[in-house]
């Protein structure tokens, strides 16, 4: 039905939820689907939902979707309702005080309306606009075991107590003979298409028939044994699971296909047979194959047999562990399941003979079809975190380690593994975080100290004069020879003559690093750096970040397709973006950028995407595009992508709340003036549930349409009288708002306010001429009592006077003390408390003009801790923030002592300016500081760890101003790291 049908419904609010139900059930979401069988188990994506993410409990016991769009949850504690986001108790299935109970099984009927058996409260049935009845009106707390559909389409109800046939208005029938079937708990249940029912219990397979009840299991060839589960299927054929396994009966014979214990059956729209085996494995017959889903795959729990096909062709099951989702989407995962020895990829390429390599924190993987297998470190090679990657000439790999320098991997079968330069080299303690080999065949490696070159069987630590010793993240070679290259902390260019041009950071460049390369269609150049998107062409950079849509974390890798998109990872996911949205922004057409995001929830095994290693990300020659993600690879078919941009979204009004207080339907004619309207709403995707866009707007109030993030409730108050229409529509990310996924619209009218009546402003008159006469009788009796309150009111205002003064008295001094805090926090560093660098110059030029008036000695001395950035990259921020501000309280009770000043003065680096004190005073100083650091004992996060400092220290001389013996001191410094770190050198 559509938004205009809709409209014509009825133009009072009593009609309104009507016309919104009938909108968002007539609303399809899109063509009957299924899961794709051709696609190997590999392929799909499980999803798992707990407790831990809303669910009431994270046993599941039966799933059912409506026609709205919901996916019902029964669980050992409750109900609830999820709509792809968030799941949300159905409290009329709890119990009259409140208490959740456990809902045990649904059964769908044709009507839209479906059974929920519920303990305490026995059968219900849950009508298609969420109201809740007893199923039954003779027997309101039937409680049921299993329910089937009869041939008439009524169920079949095996209740504890009988059988019976369940009618669509609560007309319910307890069947003669019935108890005979449910003298044992009922465990299944099938109508078979002779009228007899097949039902399975504790003691194997029955048939139920006229009152009487045979076994069936042992004459069909059954073992004996609990029977779970019947399904039938559209051919005809049923299906039996329990205790001896999974069978198949299809004219007249039984056939075993499954040993394991089976809880729960399903055929899906494509014919497949879905099986819920008994411990963390979903089972797959398609076409005579069997295929598993396990624990490899995400499969955790004991099976409960909730197994269900939604109508977006998911696939739904339940176990102890919560809820589990299986799709096919464009989003997939590669990691342990599949082979690989770690799931922490760094990063991955795929070279021209199709062989993926993948490098990872366990070392070097290749991948050959289907089959992964470990090429570094081979048996009896230390282990080494593989960073970076690069296609090499002869067909091999060039793999960058973090502590091992660089290898080359052969490109054939045994895949050789050498060490570039030897494994004592310069180039064996480097951490390498990009290579690229020109076509001169030189090797380009990307250090943390600078960029060097492999050329001719030498290693050349400086190979282009100019360039600065950063940390280098990216390279990317022009059609014309230009080089790029990106830094943290900068971007260089190198032409193809030699010369090298330096882009400042924040200065020359809008970003501090650079971290990839895309070339732009059309000429130009994308950019990935820690402030967003970046364009670079003729007319310089335009930065897309936070304001333009992006989440305003760094960008690691960027992928184009084939269908003029661009694809960015970072922290947050990956983004899909396309290349006309960018054109709108630059064209002023729009604010912000149209874009599509992926995290977990649609597939992606991490929402963390891996970066700052090259290549973060490679499209293969089919086009899919493989990103490095903290726990695997995420695999993304771009064509899958935008095929699944078609489709209707159910989109459900289903909050309507007035004053506080929720409108049932036909409650009210009209809304009271100056009332106050929630509508809350949400969009139905269960495949997609991060991809839908909203907008509304309300007709004769809003001047046009308000866009909207994520579902949620709007809330209009002081509407004005008359008829209004509110007009709700939903779209897929990236937004095309000329073809919305959905639409609703709610009729409403808002009564005219009391005081505009007839009656009422007649009535209003005569109170007016009344009130004139008792102000003219006011105004003469309290003449007097005015002059008493005015002289009153003076006394009170000299007194405010007095006070306001005091008030002002005590504000000047907190303005006073808050001056001396800020004064602190200006020369004072936050996390070790130490004084900053701002302070540490002022006490330094300080002490050098006492010393040089009076001749006093003194000392300058610069610590720095050692292998300081070890620690960051091997356990985190936070845990090095920890170590400095240890480090720096282990300082300051080292050092204290009147002539001594300690200040912070870089990331790891302290200064310490020491007055009155000869050179050789000062080095027993120090190193007893540094005795002191080294038995540090710092436990983070459990695991202990001890540092250690250099330091450098220099004695004044003469004359000598503060640069110089900065420098000096630094020297020492230098000296000391040279010298093996742990140390104290003094010049």
């Amino acid at each position: 039905m559509s938004s205009r049908m809709c409209a014509g419904v009825a133009p009072r609010l009593r009609r309104a939820w009507a016309v919104l139900l009938a909108c968002a059930l007539l609303s399809p979401a899109g063509a009957a689907l299924a899961l794709d069988p051709g696609l190997p188990p590999e392929r799909y994506t499980v999803t798992r939902w707990s407790a831990d993410d809303g669910l009431p409990h994270s046993q599941v016991h039966d799933i059912v979707q409506t026609d709205d769009g919901f996916l019902w949850i029964a669980t050992w504690e409750g109900t609830v309702r999820f709509d792809g986001r968030q799941f949300r108790e159905v409290e009329a299935l709890n119990h009259a005080e409140g208490r959740r109970l456990p809902s045990r099984l649904f059964w769908r009927d044709a009507d839209g309306s479906f059974l929920a058996a519920v303990d305490h409260l026995g059968l219900r049935r849950v009508l298609a606009d969420g109201a809740v009845r007893p199923a039954c009106t003779g027997f309101p707390r039937l409680d049921a075991m299993r329910v089937a559909a009869g041939r008439d389409g009524r169920a079949w109800v095996a209740a504890r107590d009988g059988l019976y046939r369940v009618g669509g208005e609560g007309d319910c029938i307890r069947v003669e003979g019935g108890a005979s079937l449910v003298a044992q708990p009922v465990l299944a249940l099938v109508a078979h298409p002779d009228g007899s029912l097949w039902v399975g219990n504790r003691r194997g397979l029955h048939r139920w028939n006229g009152g009487e009840l045979e076994p069936l299991g042992e004459r069909l060839g059954l073992p004996r044994g609990e029977v779970r589960v019947l399904e039938t299927t559209r051919e005809g054929d049923i299906w039996v699971g329990g205790d001896a396994g999974a069978w198949r009966y299809r004219q007249g014979r039984l056939e075993r296909h499954r040993s394991e214990r089976v809880e729960g059956l399903l055929e899906d729209r494509q014919g497949a047979v879905w099986v819920a085996a008994t411990e963390s494995r979903m089972l797959r017959f398609w076409k005579g194959r069997w295929q598993a889903l396990d624990a490899r795959h995400g499969v955790e729990g004991y099976a409960t047999g909730a197994l269900y096909e939604g109508r977006e062709g998911l696939v739904w099951f339940g176990t102890t562990h919560g809820l589990f989702r299986v799709s096919d989407g464009p989003v997939w995962g590669v990691g342990r399941q599949h082979g690989l020895p770690t799931d922490y990829i760094r990063s991955l390429l795929q070279t021209r003979d199709g062989q993926v390599w993948i490098g990872h924190s366990g070392g070097l993987s290749r991948m050959r079809g289907a089959d992964i297998e470990e090429v570094y470190p081979k048996q009896g090679q230390p282990r080494g975190s593989v960073l970076s990657l690069a296609r090499a000439a002869d067909g091999g790999v060039w793999a960058g380690t973090y502590n091992r320098g660089v290898l080359h991997v052969g490109a054939g079968p045994a895949a050789p593994v050498r060490a570039l330069g030897g494994v004592d080299g310069r180039l064996a303690t480097e951490q390498v975080r990009v290579l690229a080999e020109d076509a001169q065949g030189t090797l380009w490696i990307g250090t943390e100290r600078g960029l060097m070159a492999w050329r001719r069987g030498v290693l050349e630590v400086e190979p282009l004069p100019g360039l600065p010793a950063l940390p280098v993240r990216a390279l990317h070679w022009t059609g014309n020879g230009r080089m790029w290259v990106g830094f943290l902390g900068g971007l260089a260019r190198v032409e193809p003559d030699g010369r090298v041009e330096v882009l400042q950071a924040e200065r020359d460049y809008p970003a501090l690093s650079a971290l990839d390369f895309l070339p732009a269609s059309g000429g130009g150049l994308w950019i990935a750096s820690d402030r967003g998107l970046l364009r670079h062409d003729a007319a310089g950079f335009r930065l897309y970040g936070r304001e333009q849509g992006l989440s305003g974390s760094t960008v690691f890798r960027i992928l184009g397709d084939d269908f003029d998109n661009l694809w960015i990872s970072g922290n947050d996911g990956v983004t899909r973006i396309p290349l006309a949205a960018f054109d709108a922004v630059d064209q002023g057409r729009s604010a912000r950028l149209d874009l599509q995001g992926f995290t977990r929830d649609d597939g992606m095994p991490s929402r963390q995407a891996n970066g700052g290693s090259a290549p973060a990300g490679w499209r293969m020659h089919d086009g899919e595009l493989w990103l490095p993600t903290a726990r695997g690879i995420a695999v993304f078919d771009p064509r899958r992508v935008m095929d699944a941009l078609d489709g209707v979204v159910s989109l459900v009004v289903d909050d309507l709340v007035v004053d506080g207080a929720p409108l049932a339907p036909g409650q009210l004619q009209a809304l009271p003036a100056g009332a106050r309207l929630g509508i809350g709403f949400t969009g139905i995707s269960l495949r997609n549930p991060g991809g839908l866009r909203y907008r509304y707007r309300m007709h004769g109030l809003d001047a046009g349409w308000i866009e909207a993030a994520h579902a949620g409730e709007v809330t209009y108050t002081n509407l004005p009288p008359g008829p209004l229409g509110f007009e709700l529509q939903v779209a897929r990310a990236p937004v095309d708002w000329s073809r919305p996924a959905g639409t609703a619209r709610l009729e409403l009218e808002v009564a005219a306010p009391w005081w505009s009546r007839p009656d009422a402003r007649a009535a209003m008159v005569a109170g007016l001429l009344l009130l004139f006469a008792g102000i003219h009788q006011w105004l003469g009796r309290h003449q007097r009592a005015r002059q008493r309150r005015l002289e009153t009111r003076v006394a009170q205002r000299t007194e405010e006077l007095r006070e306001k003064n005091r008030q002002l008295e005590d504000a000047s001094r907190q303005r006073e003390l808050l001056m001396e805090q800020l004064a602190h926090q200006a020369s004072h560093d936050p996390l070790t408390g130490l004084p900053n660098r701002r302070a540490s110059d002022q006490d330094l030029a300080a002490a050098i003009g006492q010393s040089e008036a009076g001749g006093a000695p003194m000392c300058v001395a610069i610590i720095d801790i050692d292998r300081f950035k070890d620690i960051n990259d091997r356990h985190g921020h936070l845990a090095g923030d920890r170590v400095l501000a240890r480090v720096a309280g282990q300082l300051h009770a080292s050092l204290q002592y009147p002539a001594a000043f300690i200040g912070r003065t870089g990331g790891e680096e302290f200064t310490v300016v020491i007055r009155g004190t000869r050179l050789q005073d000062a080095v027993l100083r120090l190193e007893r500081a540094r005795r002191d650091v080294a038995a540090l004992r710092i436990a983070p996060d459990g695991e202990v760890l001890a540092c250690t400092i250099s330091i450098g220290v220099a004695e004044r001389a003469r004359g000598e101003g503060a640069d110089a013996l900065l420098r000096r001191a630094d020297r020492a410094l230098y000296d000391a790291k040279q010298r093996g770190r742990d140390r104290v050198v003094a010049v």
